[in-house]
């Protein structure tokens, strides 16, 4: 795959460029002060933790702590995912979108975060010259009302793949076209390989998988069912979506063409 320029970024003692995470303080516009900075620092540094913990290894109230905590869960920097006990409460663990947010204010080192990613995108076998080139395209595909599918690496993958098929201007600006075609390459790959082929159910992967630069779907047999990976032909910008065989939507009379084509 094509490198980016400059030096490799697989040494992970390499730092962020400083454009990159004004880049991400664009696109996630939420309240950050230093409270929000050092409770992202500390679930970030030890993991899924509690409130009361947090309190008690940093220098701020209680109640400042909780009153920060609640506007994060809101802007969905961290969230919970375990009761704990009664003396502790909650368990909190951080998003992909608060590891980005840090990522963009550097609350912690580059390279706990870049790993954090990896792991929570179960990237953990691609390089880190790859996820550095996703990070770069993310801030021009994703906008500000879709941070949710940056929890799905799977929604993120198909959007991407979306995007750089149809538009080399990426977000109105020129990117390099080395990073544009490996992103492309990559999301190639981990759709064909990690979602069609490794992450669907046996009564769900396909018997065959047809596509261009405006849709991919596979088509099940067992149920006579189309499952939609992506498509682009109107407005709706289907993702992830199964679809029957008989609907009227634009899709299926440009796959009974794309069948036609084939079988002559």
């Amino acid at each position: 795959m094509s490198q980016l320029s400059g030096p490799s970024y697989d040494d992970f003692g390499i730092k962020i460029p400083e454009e990159l995470r004004v880049e991400y303080r664009r696109l996630i516009n939420v309240e950050y002060d230093k409270i929000i900075n050092d409770i992202l620092a500390y679930i970030i540094t030890r993991g899924p933790t509690t409130l009361y913990r947090i309190t008690r290894d940093t220098p701020h109230s209680i109640s400042s702590i909780y009153k920060k905590a609640k506007r994060m869960v809101k802007d969905y920097l961290i969230r919970v995912v375990g009761n704990g006990n009664r003396s502790n409460g909650a368990v909190y663990e951080v998003t992909i979108k608060g590891l980005l947010l840090c990522l963009a204010y550097n609350c912690v080192d580059d390279d706990l975060v870049l790993n954090k990613l990896r792991n929570k995108w179960g990237l953990r076998n691609h390089n880190v010259d790859n996820l550095i080139q996703l990070l770069m395209l993310i801030p021009h595909v994703v906008k500000d009302g879709d941070l949710r599918v940056l929890e799905s690496i799977d929604t993120l993958m198909i959007m991407m793949l979306s995007v750089l098929m149809n538009n080399q201007h990426v977000g109105g600006k020129n990117m390099n076209k080395d990073v544009i075609t490996s992103m492309r390459s990559t999301s190639i790959y981990y759709i064909v390989n990690d979602i069609i082929m490794n992450n669907l159910s046996q009564t769900r992967k396909p018997d065959i998988v047809i596509g261009n630069d405006s849709y991919l779907v596979g088509y099940c047999r067992l149920d006579n069912t189309l499952y939609v990976y992506m498509c682009r032909l109107c407005a709706k910008n289907c993702v992830m979506t199964p679809m029957q065989i008989n609907s009227q939507c634009q899709l299926t009379n440009e796959l009974n063409r794309a069948v036609i084509n084939m079988v002559r």
